[in-house]
This record gives structure tokens, sequence and C-alpha cells, in this order.
């Protein structure tokens, strides 16, 4: 099948998906994994995907995209075309709780592999690859010092300017939680009624876009001098000399993970990938062309100095923040949505 029709499938509003392929037709090594597309999974592609089934000889089909609503009619329904899927944290959440998953048989998983990985990294149904992180950038010009914290983003005396910010997907409700409370490990539970508060302080201060692209751009035409953004979306201005900074100090990191759907027709099939792309090496040959950083420490070994300070999870800045607690966000995201309606942000 190919990936754009297994893409529709995915995609298709109320659908009961079913199997392309079935699994007398199939052979037992075969492997079809769906992932998240664009240049990220073209990487997964050329670094993971391809040599793995050189490697093995087994037939690794790729699809890209999905509605996460469909996707769990796909597992709920028991016609599982996805051996594994490349999922967020709070997705791995929301399939675990309603026991839609296989679990990781974290007992057969190499020592070179485990070694690296954090305790609290190690999900029973969800094997943890990279992450990226929410962090504050600026204009080196603008501010030669540079902000510390949040609180120096919402300080507009010290540091007069304009912020710029995604709205309506992912108001900056976290960081306007760190500008009450300094202390990353104590962020959660926050009122999300005060952050609103905090945000509207910020008034005619602050540019809401609707895309990170257009927050990117404001920052490096000047528009604004300080935003709040993913990490990756920084690295090609840092490359391309823009007099822009990250802070990574109060910084949030999101994880993604493979997933084995229940009822995943190859289920040894992709446990077997997972204990062989779960190598530090390979996690690592990840990190320089998408700038997500490996969740394994273990993978810094082997990632280049000049390209480990841009990454989240990098030992020297990790400290500096926190993993989200995307399950806490997860049952709030209608609190979240409220919050901003009254914002009334146009």
């Amino acid at each position: 099948m190919s990936s754009k029709k297994f893409r529709q499938r995915i995609l298709a509003a109320g659908a009961v998906l079913t199997l392309a392929l079935s699994a007398a037709g199939a052979a037992a090594e075969d492997l079809t994994i769906l992932s998240l597309g664009g240049t990220y999974q073209e990487n997964q592609s050329k670094y993971w995907f391809k040599p793995y089934a050189e490697a093995t000889g087994v037939k690794v089909t790729e699809a890209a995209g999905y509605n996460f609503a469909n996707l769990r009619v796909m597992i709920q329904s028991g016609n599982v075309e996805a051996d594994l899927v490349d999922l967020s944290a709070d997705s791995v959440n929301a399939l675990s709780k309603d026991n839609l998953l296989e679990a990781i048989d974290w007992s057969a998983v190499p020592e070179s592999c485990k070694a690296g990985i954090p305790e609290d990294m190690r999900h029973p149904y969800a094997f943890p690859t990279i992450q990226w992180a929410m962090v504050m950038a600026y204009n080196t010009k603008t501010y030669p010092q540079g902000p510390k914290s949040w609180a120096d983003f919402w300080n507009v005396q010290a540091f007069p300017g304009k912020r710029g910010s995604i709205g309506a997907t992912r108001p900056p409700v976290e960081q306007a939680a760190m500008a009450l409370n300094s202390d990353p490990a104590k962020l959660y539970p926050f009122d999300i009624d005060k952050t609103f508060d905090k945000i509207a302080e910020l008034g005619s201060n602050m540019v809401f876009s609707d895309g990170y692209a257009k927050v990117v751009q404001f920052l490096a035409d000047g528009e604004v001098d300080m935003i709040v953004i993913p990490n990756g979306r920084m690295v090609p201005l840092v490359a391309d000399g823009k007099p822009v900074a990250i802070n990574w100090n109060q910084h949030l990191r999101f994880p993604n993970f493979f997933v084995i759907p229940k009822g995943a027709p190859h289920v040894e099939s992709a446990r077997k990938f997972l204990n062989w792309v779960c190598e530090p090496e390979r996690l690592a040959a990840l990190a320089k062309p998408t700038n997500y950083g490996p969740i394994n420490t273990d993978a810094y070994k082997f990632i280049d100095k000049d390209v480990a300070p841009l990454l989240p999870g990098n030992p020297a800045t990790a400290a500096l923040g926190r993993v989200a607690d995307t399950a806490w966000l997860g049952e709030h995201r209608q609190d979240i949505a409220r919050g901003w309606a009254r914002l009334g942000v146009r």
C-alpha cells in the first residue's frame, strides 16, 4: 500500500479502517511504520527505516500523517494496519489509559540501550525516542545581556519591546505560570485563570500568530524582540547568523515515543526494530538533521559538540528545564481553550 493511500485511510473521518494487506498475505517479518511526515520522517527513513530494512531483509512500509481520533478508531475496531506509530506523550497517555497499546518488553531491551534512558521515560507501553522543547528566543541586539527567565519576558520595563507567541492552539500558559512561580519543578498544577490574567497583562506588547513559522519570521524581521517557540524552529536563524539566541532556562521538554498498537499484525517484528533502533549511536544520527534531542543521554557521546547545545535534553542544559506534564495538560485542554476564548484575542 502506498503511504498516500494509507494516510487517506487514517484521515478519513468516521471511517472504520480495513487492512489493505491481510495478515495471511503478509510475511511474518513485514513491518509497517506510521510516523509524522515532513523532514522529520524523511530523516527517520534515511537513518532508521531504510538501514534497518537493508540490515535485516525486513520489508519496511512507511506511512505519514494521521488524525488521532481515527487512529483510535483503527485500533478499537481491531483492523490495525500499523505495527509501529510515532506518538507524542499526550497521545501515548490517552491510548495506554484505554488499553490500546501493546506492552514494551523492557526486559528484552539491550542494556546498551537502557543505560541512558531516564527511569521516568521507561513507559510500560511506549519506547522513548526524541524530544523537542518550548523555549524563549530573543534578539541579541535588542537585549545584549539577554532575558534570563519568563519573569523577564513579562517585564516590559526592564526589557521593552514586542513579544511573540502562537495563539489558540498552544497559548503560553505554562510560561505565564513560570512568570508567576519561577520553579519549574513546582509548575504543575497551576491556576489556569491566573495564567490567562498574566498573559492579559502584556496587552499590546504581545503579538499572537496562528503558526510558528510566522512567530519566527517576526523575530527575524525585528517586528518582535522575544518569542515563545519550539527550539528546532530557531536553528535555521542561528545557522544563518541572525542576531538571535535561545534562553534554555525554564524550558519545557516534550517527548515522543514509538508505540505498538494493540492487535498490530507484526508485534514481534516491531519489537525487534525497537531493539535495533534503540542503540545510542543510531538515535544520535537524527539529532543534527532534525534538531530534536535524543531522550537516551548516552546518544550525546555521538553528537557533535557544536550541535549538542541546540538540542533539548543536552546534559549541559537539561537541568535548566523539565519534562512537561502532558497528562495534566491533556486533562485540562478544554479549560485552557476556554481561557483563551475569555482572553478575546482577535
